[in-house]
């Protein structure tokens, strides 16, 4: 039992795909972000997130913990990001308790379904739901969690698995540095 405890840590769905791209469709979506998906990136310690219109766009240096957020070339402000956002940052170099919960079928994908708690380092275990589709390596296109604001549904659809482009993962040399804002209790 202690064996498959540990094996189950060990594989944590979020470390496991360090590039991809995808397109979130997140339900219900956060207030000015109606009208669709958001296209995301990801290159070894490095994601970046569109956001809806086009325009603007957060990158995430998951090793370093900051994130830049990208209104235009001429506006940019780093941050210090809110983990509980992002399954891909949270879940790093954290632990992850793994249960079965079934199987499913979203998208036309077959899907292993697992409730996952994942534990980071000096934080609060979060419980997710996860959708890992089997014709994709596991890559969990489907999450539920519940956070502060009720219930959120992540999907990720059109994924690849090719390598971004490098000059996703830039951003302007005029981001400046916000001020930590508290953490809402």
């Amino acid at each position: 039992f202690l064996c498959l405890a540990i094996a189950a840590q060990a594989q944590n769905p979020f470390d496991t795909f360090k590039q991809f791209s995808a397109t979130i469709v997140m339900s219900p979506m956060p207030a000015g972000r109606e009208g669709g998906g958001m296209k995301v990136y990801r290159s070894g310690d490095k994601m970046r997130t569109s956001m809806p219109g086009g325009a603007a766009y957060m990158i995430m240096d998951l090793d370093q913990h900051t994130n830049y957020m990208v209104m235009s070339a001429s506006m940019c402000m780093q941050m210090t990001p809110q983990p509980q956002q992002n399954p891909f940052s949270q879940a790093r170099n954290a632990t992850v308790e793994r249960s079965s919960a079934g199987t499913d079928t979203v998208d036309g994908h077959p899907c292993k379904v697992e409730n996952l708690t994942v534990t980071p380092q000096n934080g609060e275990p979060h419980k997710m739901k996860v959708w890992e589709a089997q014709d994709l390596k596991g890559f969990p296109i489907k999450i539920e969690s519940q956070t502060s604001r009720g219930p959120v549904t992540i999907e990720y659809k059109d994924i690849s698995f090719s390598e971004p482009e490098a000059s996703l993962f830039t951003h302007p040399d005029n981001c400046r540095q916000m001020p930590t804002m508290p953490a809402p209790h």
